[in-house]
């Protein structure tokens, strides 16, 4: 699983005020890097941050029939882009 959690720009990357977005499974990350919501150089397993103005483009990127493709990194996007933060993923 690939966990992202809610984090605010001026947030270092090891706070522990961070909360749980949701997560993705191997399948769905894959999906989302060939729709290039995703980028192609980063690693399931691995760590990564979108700050808040990487959500609010690929916010913009979440037509209704990539949300079908991708549900769950799409919802986890839509809230962040609500709470106007950005995110940061661990996988596991």
């Amino acid at each position: 699983m690939l966990d992202f959690f809610f984090i605010h720009d001026e947030q270092a990357n090891n706070s522990n005020q961070i909360n749980l977005a949701g997560g993705i499974e191997y399948e769905e990350f894959i999906e989302a890097q060939g729709l290039k919501i995703i980028e192609k150089h980063l690693d399931y397993y691995g760590k990564f941050r979108w700050i808040s103005q990487n959500v609010q483009q690929k916010r913009v990127m979440l037509t209704p029939a990539v949300t079908a493709v991708i549900p769950s990194l799409a919802s986890i996007l839509k809230q962040a882009f609500a709470a106007n933060c950005g995110l940061i993923a661990f996988g596991d």
